[in-house]
Formats: structure tokens, C-alpha cells, sequence
């Protein structure tokens, strides 16, 4: 057999090129080497082990010395040490000496806005997403409380409001913050300002007529000319492809409008297009009532437009006189307000205090907690003080982590920590509703995004440590880290939520 010389006798490429090519070719080398090495590293990245002597699951019993495996954002085994294997190349953290929890779930709040969204009386066509203030302080506190889901919805100052969102309280967009877009439109019985609770009444009622005789005008108009919705649709510049190109029966439970098949869902007008999906329940209602009387008008509303099933209560504690009606419609609550009610007897004037977590329980109503002043009060605060009071802790616990997360419609996602369910974890340095206790650390999807010992402004607060660039310009330590003894400095970040002042009342 004959060979080729040449080829044979050919010299190493690397020996044989000059110094650019083998410059060039080292820097290949060293360019695949690091890719190599930060692939590896990515893979790891998405693991995450956690250590605690202590879980609380919410999903059964708690576990002592235990472990929790993250991968790819969720929780693929959690137990004890003992018996649960550790990926050789994830990350540890945690400890004997910290509590793993499942993160606190807020099922309703109207902060991390940047603006009011409520000028309007009947608006179910706004969107709360255009509204999230992803750089909010609120969320910068949410991590420092331990609650890893938020429920954002508008203010009570409406009749029929946007829709909401719900977000984790991390991320530098809205699309990274977004858990669940359109998480429920917000409905009010409250009076808004410059109403009165007839007129309330009127407006709410109204819009849901307006609905129904819009869409039978539509089907007629559709009947007599065959294809002008689609027409009209297109002239508008209106979507139409997929889904939003074919009609469908109307799905509602109370009344339906024949023949609404003949209409392509992208045609219906974007203003109404929230309240039919309220209507045939596509979309949930979070329904504020502010006083007891208010919650008929709420049940009413409801059972008489077909979605009463996917309502949730949002109610003033004074609310517990119509608990009975509450129990009896079978809906759940969000208690938006403090655990006691304190009335005032009209003869003798002694004050009255009704504890309505108890009323809720005996009633058999289920219930999330909100936070009660969401600057200082959080969820932990309110979980605690209803514990204090005589609540049983497990429904304490419950009413601010799996329970508020059925409510949302994300049970087997947050709010318990078990095989399957997003990696949501809070280290806390003692028992979740102890006084002093701290949040350490934050895992939200199998990522820290919160670590005590790196909070500047905790820090600035609790030991004087001043963030560099906070003090006065001119000063000594101005650009500084080191520790303010007279307090002075920039404290404009840490004066409280001022871009969400303007946010809606609740009453």
C-alpha cells in the first residue's frame, strides 16, 4: 500500500505554524476551555441545596435536620439528611441553626405600583402589569419580611377596576417579575370618593347590564350582515389569527347570549372583553367590601352574572357580622384589616372586641391574612398577633402560605415545600413567627435573592453601617463605608414608600 508522504511526514500544525497562528490557535483553546468551564458552571448554577434543623413544609409533618434538593427551579427531593442524596455539584447553604419555610404568600395587595390606577369607574380593561414598579421598595421589604408571592391588584376607589398581577418580588422587569398575568379583576361595592352606596350600586350593576345588551346587539347586527364583526375587526387593525379568529357558545352559568359563536373572540371590544370572561369564569373577582352590609351587594352581583365560584372576598374585619352569608355562598376572604374588631356599645360605651379569625373558623369560611400596614405590619406580624389572640398556629400558618396560595389558584406551586412545587425558601434564624426572628436568606425558583448580611440598608438602620456615596456631598464621609455614628447621610431610600402614595385606599 502506498502512503502519502507528505501527509504522513506533515508536521504538528501547532510546532509548525508561525507565532500569530499560534497565538491565535492558544486563544481558541483558552476561549473553548472557559466555555467549557462556564457551561459546567451553568449546570451547577441551576442546583441548589439547602440545609435547615428545622423545615416546616406546610405539606405535612416538619422536618428535623433536613435537606431540600432545587433543580431547575423546583423542589426535586426534600427529607431528612439522612436520607436524601446530595448532588455532588450544587451549592450548599443554610445550617443546623436555620428554619426553612416556604415563603409567606400576600393573596391581596395594592403596593409596587408606580401610579394610581383608578380614575375610572368601570375599567376592567386596564392591566395592572402596565402599572408594576419593578425598582419599588415595597419589593426590596417584601424580601426582608420572607414573602417570595405577591398578589398586586388595584385599589377599592372604583366600581369595576384593571386586572391584576401576580409577581415574585424580584426581578428588574415586569416579565421577570411575573408569576401569573391577569390574576383577577378587582371589583368594589365600596363607594368610591363623590359616591354614595346607591349610586355604587347603580354603576355596578349597569355595567354588567351594558355587557349583556352589547353582545346581543352585536349578534343581531352580526345576524343581518353576515361577517361585519370581522370586518370591523380588521378595519381596527384587531388580531385575528388562531383562537381570536373563531367564535364560541357563550359559556356563562346565569344568562347567555345565543349565538355569540358567530362572533370571532378577537372582534368583541376590548373594553367588555374582561367582563364576558368574568361572566363565563375565565377570569377571578377580588370584590372589596368595606362595611358588612356591603356583602350582599358583593354576593348579588356575583351570583347574578355566573361567577360567583371564582369570587374572593376582600373584607374590612367589621365584616364579620355577615359571616353567615359569607359561609353560606361558600366563597373564601382575604382579611384586609387587623384580627380584631373593636366596636363601641351606643348605651353604655364600652368598647366591644371581636376576634374574626375565630368567626371565620367557627363558620367554616376559608381565609388569607393580608399584611396590616404593609411598611411595618407584614404577614408574619398578623399570623403572630392572631396566634397570640387564640388562633390555632397551623390555620395561622395556613392563612399566609398554602391556604392564600389555593386561593390564588397556585396550591401545587407555592406556599408548601414539597416535591414538584416551585424552590420558595425563606431561612429564618428561629421559629417564622417568633419576635426575633430574622429572615437570613431568600430563595425564590432554586435562586438567593436575599441575603441578611448583605442588606446596606438593614445594615445602615440596625448597626450604623453607612452605603458609600450616602453621605452629604462636602463631607468626610461622603463615598465612605464606614460607621455613621451622628446618622447622617441620605436617608431619602429608606423614608418609607413614597412612589406608591397615590396608590388606592382600601375604604
Amino acid at each position: 500500500m502506498k502512503h502519502n508522504v507528505n501527509t504522513l511526514n506533515s508536521p504538528n500544525p501547532l510546532t509548525a505554524a508561525g507565532p500569530m497562528t499560534k497565538t491565535l490557535l492558544k486563544r481558541i483553546s483558552a476561549v473553548a476551555s472557559f466555555l467549557l468551564l462556564a457551561a459546567s458552571a451553568a449546570a451547577a448554577g441551576d442546583k441548589l441545596v439547602v440545609e435547615a434543623g428545622r423545615i416546616i413544609t406546610r405539606n405535612g409533618p416538619d422536618i428535623e435536620n433536613g435537606v431540600i434538593i432545587i433543580e431547575n427551579g423546583l423542589i426535586t427531593a426534600i427529607g431528612p439528611a439522612a436520607d436524601t442524596k446530595k448532588p455532588w455539584d450544587a451549592p450548599v447553604i443554610g445550617g443546623p441553626e436555620f428554619t426553612a419555610f416556604p415563603g409567606f404568600v400576600e393573596a391581596h395587595s395594592i403596593r409596587g405600583m408606580d401610579r394610581a390606577n383608578e380614575n375610572i369607574d368601570v375599567a376592567p380593561f386596564l392591566d395592572i402589569r402596565d402599572s408594576i414598579d419593578p425598582v419599588s421598595f415595597y419589593f426590596e421589604d417584601c424580601l426582608r419580611w420572607g414573602i417570595t408571592t405577591v398578589n398586586v391588584q388595584q385599589g377599592a376607589n372604583c366600581v369595576i377596576g384593571g386586572q391584576g398581577m401576580i409577581v415574585r418580588p424580584v426581578g428588574m422587569t415586569v416579565e421577570e417579575m411575573m408569576v401569573r398575568p391577569r390574576s383577577g379583576v378587582k371589583i368594589s361595592v365600596a363607594p368610591k370618593r363623590g359616591k354614595s352606596r346607591a349610586t355604587q350600586a347603580q354603576t355596578l350593576r349597569t355595567a354588567f347590564a351594558e355587557l349583556r345588551r352589547y353582545l346581543e346587539d352585536t349578534v343581531t347586527a352580526e345576524r343581518d350582515e353576515r361577517g361585519k364583526a370581522k370586518r370591523e375587526a380588521l378595519f381596527q387593525g384587531r388580531d385575528l389569527e388562531g383562537k381570536k379568529a373563531k367564535g364560541r357558545a357563550m359559556q356563562g352559568s346565569a344568562w347567555k347570549v345565543e349565538g355569540l359563536e358567530l362572533i370571532p373572540r378577537g372582534a368583541i371590544d376590548e373594553k367588555q372583553e374582561p367582563l364576558l370572561d368574568l361572566v363565563e369564569g375565565n377570569l377571578p373577582a377580588f370584590i372589596y367590601c368595606g362595611a358588612p352590609t356591603e356583602v350582599a351587594l358583593a354576593l348579588e352581583v356575583a351570583r347574578d352574572n355566573g361567577f360567583l365560584e371564582t369570587v374572593t372576598l376582600v373584607i374590612d374585619e367589621s365584616c364579620w357580622k355577615a359571616a353567615d352569608e359569607i359561609a353560606a355562598a361558600g366563597v373564601p376572604v382575604v382579611l384586609d384589616g387587623p384580627p380584631v374588631h373593636v366596636a363601641r356599645d351606643p348605651y353604655s360605651g364600652d368598647e366591644i372586641e371581636t376576634f374574626v379569625p375565630g368567626i371565620l373558623v367557627e363558620k367554616g369560611i376559608r381565609f388569607a391574612f393580608s399584611s396590616q400596614d404593609q411598611s411595618n405590619h407584614s404577614l408574619w406580624y398578623t399570623a403572630a398577633l392572631a396566634t397570640g389572640l387564640g388562633l390555632d398556629r397551623d390555620i395561622a400558618l395556613g392563612a399566609v402560605t398554602d391556604v392564600a396560595a389555593g386561593i390564588l389558584g397556585l396550591g401545587s406551586e407555592v406556599g408548601s415545600l414539597a416535591k414538584g412545587r416551585f424552590g420558595n425558601v425563606v431561612l429564618f434564624s428561629g421559629d417564622p413567627l417568633s419576635v426575633t426572628s430574622w429572615v437570613e436568606q431568600v430563595i425564590i425558583e432554586g435562586q438567593e435573592v436575599y441575603d441578611r448580611t448583605k442588606d446596606v440598608r438593614s445594615r445602615h438602620l440596625l448597626e450604623g453601617v453607612q452605603p458609600k456615596g450616602t453621605a452629604p456631598a462636602g463631607s468626610e464621609k461622603a463615598g465612605d463605608h464606614g460607621d455613621s455614628g451622628d446618622g447622617e447621610g441620605d436617608d431619602s431610600e429608606d423614608d418609607g414608600e413614597g412612589d406608591d402614595s397615590e396608590e388606592g385606599d382600601e375604604g
